[in-house]
C-alpha cells in the first residue's frame, strides 16, 4: 500500500497525476444522535439503567504507520464530536449529589475511630475565604480560563440525518472563528454558535480543508466578540502546562489542564472519505480531551492559543466500547492553523507542500520505505532513489511513513529542507537538500 507524501488523496492533484496515497477509507462512526440505546442482554446494562447515547465515537482508524482497513485495532486517534443528551448531564448531576449525601450520612454515623460522633460546637465564626474580588495571579491556570474563556464558542449542527457539536475559537471581533473540518463537514453550510456568555447567533461555514481538518465560520450579525490572542506553537517544550478549554459532550464553557507531553507527532484521524482523512504533526497533551473539544482551544498560561484540539487516542476496538480521554489528545499546532485559515479567508483553499515521492504505509523498515518517485518531483531533482528508506527530515527522526506524511505535510511549498535517506540495499547515510513542491 502507497501513499502520496504530499497527503493528496487520488484524484484531486490538479496535475493528473494519481499519487495512490492508499490512506484507504477508515470509518469515522460518527452515528446520529437519538437513537434508542441498545437493548440490555448478555453482557449489557440492566433494564432501566441510564445508556449513553449512539454519537459517542467508536475506535478509530489504524494505528498510525501500520493501517489494515477492516481489522479492528486498538489505541487509534479518532476525532472527538458529539453531543451530550440531556439525561446524561442529569446523570452526571444525580453522581455529584449522590456523593455529597452519602458523605453527610457518614459522617454522622461514626467518627474516625469508629465510636459514635459527637456534634461539634458552632463557635460563630466561619472559616475566612479570599476576596472573590481579588484577581487570579497572572500565569495561573484561573488567569489563563479566565482571559479566554469568552473566545471559546460551541458550535451545534443539525442536519435531517443527525446532529452533533464542536468548539470553535474567535479569530475577529466581528465573528471569525475557527474549528476544525470534520465539525462542520456534515453542515449545510449553516451552524448555531453559542459563546460563553449565554448568547448565540446563526454561522455559515466560509470554507474548510479535510487533510488539514482546519474550517472557517463567519458568525452573522456581531462585532462585539473577544478574539483570541494567537501565540506560537514553535516556542512550545514538552512537559510546558497547557490549558484546553471546550464543550466536551455539550458541556460548554469546560475547562482542563495537563501539560504538552510530546510534539511532532504523527496522527492518523480517519475521515468518511480518503480526501476527509487527516495526517497531523501534533501536539500531545494529557489535558482531557473528549467527544464535542473538537475545534477548541490549548493554551498556554499566558493565555495565548497554541494548538486547535482535533483528535483523541482511545482503548476501544473498532465498532465496540465508547470514546473517552485517556490523557492522550491531540491539537492542530497554531503555526499551522493560522497559515491554512489565512489561506482558506483569502482563497478558499489551501497549498500543499509535496516531497514527490510514493512510499510505502506497512513501514516494513524503520522508516519510510520510498516506493516510487514521481518524474520531475522533488525528490527526483536531489536525487533520492525508488527503493530508498527516508528517515530524517531536518533534524527530525523519520521512523514511519505516517510521520514523513506528516513533516512534509507541516511545511510550506517553497520550503527547503534535508532529506537524509539510507540507498537500496544500505549503504551509507546520504542527505540532500530538496525545495519541497506545490500539489
Amino acid at each position: 500500500m502507497t501513499y502520496g507524501a504530499d497527503g493528496t488523496p487520488p484524484g484531486s492533484d490538479p496535475s493528473g497525476r494519481d499519487p495512490r496515497h492508499g490512506l484507504g477509507n477508515p470509518p469515522r462512526n460518527y452515528p446520529a444522535m437519538g437513537m434508542e440505546p441498545p437493548p440490555g442482554g448478555q453482557g449489557g446494562p440492566p433494564p432501566g439503567a441510564t445508556v449513553p447515547p449512539p454519537g459517542y465515537p467508536q475506535a478509530g482508524p489504524p494505528v498510525p504507520g501500520n493501517p489494515q482497513p477492516g481489522s479492528p485495532q486498538s489505541g487509534a486517534e479518532q476525532r472527538p464530536r458529539s453531543r451530550a443528551p440531556w439525561f446524561l448531564v442529569g446523570a452526571l448531576v444525580l453522581a455529584l449529589a449522590s456523593g455529597l449525601v452519602g458523605g453527610l450520612v457518614g459522617a454522622g454515623i461514626a467518627g474516625r475511630d469508629g465510636t459514635s460522633a459527637q456534634p461539634t460546637q458552632f463557635s460563630g465564626q466561619l472559616p475566612s475565604v479570599s476576596d472573590p474580588e481579588e484577581e487570579a495571579p497572572r500565569g495561573s491556570v484561573q488567569w489563563a480560563a479566565e482571559r479566554v474563556l469568552p473566545s471559546v464558542v460551541k458550535i451545534d449542527v443539525d442536519t435531517a440525518a443527525s446532529s452533533g457539536s464542536g468548539s470553535g475559537v474567535i479569530l475577529s471581533s466581528d465573528g471569525v472563528i475557527l474549528t476544525n473540518n470534520h465539525v462542520v463537514a456534515g453542515s449545510d453550510g449553516s451552524v448555531e454558535v453559542a459563546f460563553n456568555d449565554g448568547s448565540a447567533a446563526q454561522g455559515r461555514v466560509i470554507a474548510g480543508d479535510a487533510q488539514f481538518d482546519i474550517a472557517v465560520v463567519q458568525v452573522e450579525g456581531r462585532t462585539d466578540l473577544t478574539p483570541v490572542e494567537i501565540g506560537s506553537s514553535s516556542a512550545l517544550s514538552v512537559g510546558q502546562p497547557v490549558v484546553a478549554i471546550g464543550s466536551p459532550l455539550g458541556l460548554s464553557s469546560t475547562v482542563t489542564t495537563g501539560i504538552v507531553s510530546a510534539l511532532n507527532r504523527p496522527v492518523y484521524a480517519g475521515g468518511e472519505t480518503a480526501e476527509e482523512t487527516s495526517v497531523i504533526d501534533a501536539i500531545q497533551t494529557d489535558a482531557a480531551i473528549n467527544p464535542g473539544n473538537s475545534g477548541g482551544a490549548l493554551v498556554n498560561l499566558n493565555g495565548e492559543l497554541v494548538g486547535v484540539n482535533t483528535a483523541i487516542a482511545t482503548l476501544g476496538r473498532a465498532g465496540m466500547g465508547q470514546g473517552g480521554s485517556i490523557g492522550l489528545g491531540f491539537s492542530i499546532p497554531i503555526d499551522q492553523a493560522k497559515r491554512v485559515a489565512e489561506e482558506l479567508l483569502a482563497t478558499g483553499e489551501v497549498r500543499k507542500a509535496t516531497l514527490g515521492v510514493l512510499v510505502d504505509m506497512r513501514d516494513p523498515e524503520r522508516g519510510a520505505l520510498v516506493t516510487e518517485v514521481v518524474p520531475d518531483g522533488a525528490a527526483e531533482q536531489a536525487g533520492i532513489p525508488p527503493g530508498a528508506v527516508v528517515v530524517g527530515l531536518d533534524d527530525r527522526p523519520i521512523a514511519t511513513a505516517t510521520a514523513l506524511i506528516a513533516a512534509v505535510r507541516s511545511q510550506v511549498p517553497g520550503d527547503v529542507v534535508e532529506i537524509s535517506w539510507i540507498p537500496p540495499g544500505g549503504g551509507a547515510l546520504q542527505r540532500a537538500q530538496v525545495e519541497l513542491r506545490e500539489g
